[in-house]
């Protein structure tokens, strides 16, 4: 049976997809599952144990070109747009499914004209299978890092002369837009506050775009703050991630990253919220959002707060922030409980 699975991105949506991917490998053990997506996610594609091919997204009209030589038993489209629509009109399919992006629900919550609220995005991706009869209940996602990864990632580290014996905590400070990010000085603030004696090790990352925001940080912080903006692709990331203790991070593809790691892992959401679907699926993870009024004010975020308090971050001060860090490193990381 050859199944193909679309989901062209983002980085936290594609994350979620690979539980998809296991109950379909589960059901189907002889499957061939190919994955279909743009080039810069195909490296976390490759992480997740099941799929045994991976075709990049190049646009429809030259994607269309792999498609022709291929024949599916079954297409499931996780992303649902009218780019991923015109694969059908281009692929040989038995049948072909889509999810049920919950639009109308997601608008009648950030409106706040619901009270009802959305798990997670992988309870709409299971929405695919059902249409199938399949209704397997769904794992955590979980992603796997070969011994080449984190050779790679401890010599990056090293490079950077990381102290392994100190508790490494990643901190991602940016995001794809501006209302999701944590203000810089609350967390310059936060990072000053934490006891020398807990002997950690702050490591601040994040893609080449935050490689200011990056340097801002260690600017404001000064003493021994580690910042490799940049210096991780998504190849290499889980690897390296998969050396921390411990992640402090927006809501973004990172944070997704974390959760697929198990990870202990602290979540700070501003203008979106967990009500939306996008919490990180983390026994471990610590989610921290205000839940004021006007929170969530949009799906994704926008670039600065309307009301102009920016209130859904401002009031998760950095001395809450840090007993919240308190309990994570006592509880998932020294293990004290």
């Amino acid at each position: 049976m050859k199944i193909l699975i679309i989901r062209l991105s983002s980085l936290g949506d594609v994350v979620l997809t690979q539980p998809i991917i296991k109950i379909l490998k589960n059901r189907y053990p002889e499957s061939e599952i190919s994955y279909l997506t743009k080039k810069i996610f195909a490296p976390i594609v490759t992480t997740f144990p099941g799929v045994d091919k991976i075709i990049e997204w190049d646009g429809i009209q030259l994607t269309k070109a792999v498609l022709k030589k291929e024949s599916y038993d079954l297409i499931i489209d996780l992303h649902k747009k009218l780019s991923t629509r015109m694969v059908r009109f281009y692929s040989n399919y038995k049948k072909f499914v889509s999810y049920d992006k919950k639009h109308f629900l997601r608008w009648l919550i950030v409106k706040k004209l619901t009270k009802k609220s959305i798990n997670s995005t992988l309870d709409l991706y299971s929405s695919a299978l059902k249409k199938i009869n399949i209704n397997d209940k769904y794992s955590y996602p979980k992603i796997s890092v070969s011994l080449q990864s984190i050779a790679k990632a401890i010599e990056l580290l090293t490079n950077y002369n990381l102290n392994f014996s100190k508790y490494k905590i990643a901190v991602f400070p940016g995001a794809t837009h501006s209302t999701k990010m944590y203000p810089l000085n609350y967390l310059a603030k936060f990072i000053s506050l934490v006891p020398k004696s807990w002997n950690c090790q702050f490591i601040i990352m994040g893609s080449y775009k935050e490689k200011e925001l990056g340097l801002n940080l260690k600017r404001m912080v000064g003493g021994n703050l580690i910042e490799i903006c940049g210096a991780t692709d998504l190849e290499l990331l889980p690897a390296v991630l998969s050396q921390m203790d411990g992640v402090i991070s927006n809501d973004s593809g990172s944070m997704h990253i974390a959760a697929a790691l198990n990870l202990p892992q602290i979540a700070i959401f501003g203008a979106t919220h967990t009500s939306l679907g996008f919490r990180p699926l983390n026994k471990k993870a610590i989610v921290l959002q205000s839940n004021i009024k006007c929170q969530p004010c949009s799906l994704h975020g926008g670039k600065y707060c309307k009301k102009g308090s920016f209130e859904c971050m401002t009031s998760i001060n950095p001395s809450f922030l840090l007993s919240k860090f308190k309990l994570m490193f006592e509880r998932d990381i020294l293990n004290l409980e």
